[in-house]
């Protein structure tokens, strides 16, 4: 009897099917942080608190996405070796259908007359899945190298690039390359490491380094160079504020690989394990990534953050909107076109290929 009431004592971790919470958790909450960076990025021109909010999140939210995106790539790999053909040709569909459905939006709503269409070109916010795309395609192949080997050559590769004025939208190399190392870092992590060393002071330590970079980025904001963070611009482009000499701008990535890093423990240290309200919400993150982005465009289309309601405490406001819009999107309905391209299956169509041939 004794054991039973101990037992029922004991946090649970994971539902009825074995799926971690703690995964979900720091899934919602990152689309989270991307919402809100895209809400606040146009007041960050004129007010210091909400580009030092800006520069807090850019430093580790899309980092830790894609950290967490390598973790679960464990699975896309099949036993022989390869990567599960099915899954890699759905996040293929999910690509071609974003980029159409973006394009015909600027195009048709907003009236991008210039557009420069090409599957090669991904849309904005579209790069996330193309990288994906690409990742998936090596994997198999990275996967069979020494991980020291692989996750040291990661990091070069993404200090040098930065050097490459060719790279840049085109298949997204600049982006892939730059976060490749954190898709390596989250193939090789293993959970337990993390949950080891969580304790109150852990997360005491956490909230402390958190803040502590926003008082740094608050008081230095001048001197960070804003493009550098978001992984498109070569260094040249990058409007670099520190080691501007060219042997050593790679410095400044270095810097940036370094925050990221720690500032990505740090948020993960803070994620709860237990099952919370918006638990649920945390598989339905890729709708509300690719959705919000049609609001992004015509907030700074339209301006709508110059209105009168954003004049006094604009950055809380956006705040609450943001988390608002986050949970409106992670609702079912919106999951129904997405749910709809995974059930495109590749083995029908190669069949009828093969048929035809």
């Amino acid at each position: 009897m004794a054991k039973s009431e101990n037992n029922k004592r004991l946090p649970k971790y994971t539902d009825d099917f074995g799926r971690e919470f703690f995964f979900d958790n720091a899934k919602f909450m990152l689309i989270v942080l991307v919402v809100l960076a895209h809400s606040i990025a146009p007041l960050t021109r004129n007010h210091d608190t909400e580009k030092a909010i800006w520069i807090l999140i850019n430093s580790f939210h899309m980092p830790c996405f894609i950290f967490m995106s390598g973790y679960f790539a464990k699975s896309y790999i099949s036993k022989d070796g390869k990567v599960k053909h099915q899954r890699l040709f759905t996040y293929i569909m999910y690509y071609l259908f974003a980029q159409v459905v973006m394009t015909l939006f600027e195009y048709f709503v907003l009236g991008y007359k210039d557009i420069n269409i090409s599957v090669f070109l991904p849309r904005q916010g579209v790069w996330y899945l193309l990288s994906m795309i690409i990742w998936f395609t090596i994997l198999p192949y990275v996967s069979k190298i020494k991980i020291p080997v692989v996750i040291g050559f990661a990091f070069v590769f993404g200090l040098l690039v930065g050097y490459d004025t060719k790279a840049g939208r085109f298949l997204s190399i600049c982006r892939t390359i730059n976060h490749f190392p954190f898709f390596m870092m989250g193939f090789y992590f293993n959970k337990e490491w993390l949950f080891k060393i969580r304790s109150k002071w852990t997360k005491l330590l956490s909230a402390v380094v958190l803040v502590g970079f926003f008082v740094l980025a608050y008081f230095n904001s001048d001197i960070i160079a804003t493009r550098l963070l978001e992984c498109s611009y070569d260094y040249y482009d990058s409007i670099l504020k520190l080691f501007t000499e060219v042997p050593f701008m790679w410095v400044n990535r270095l810097i940036f690989y370094i925050i990221a890093v720690i500032l990505c423990a740090a948020f993960l240290t803070l994620v709860p394990r237990t099952k919370t309200f918006f638990t649920r919400f945390g598989s339905r993150t890729l709708q509300v990534y690719i959705l919000h982005r049609f609001l992004y465009f015509c907030e700074t289309e339209y301006e709508w953050y110059k209105l009168p309601f954003f004049n006094n405490y604009g950055v809380y406001k956006m705040m609450l909107i943001a988390i608002a819009i986050t949970f409106i999107l992670s609702l079912k309905p919106f999951e129904y076109p997405f749910k709809w391209i995974a059930k495109i299956k590749l083995d029908p169509l190669l069949k009828s290929e093969h048929k035809t041939n």
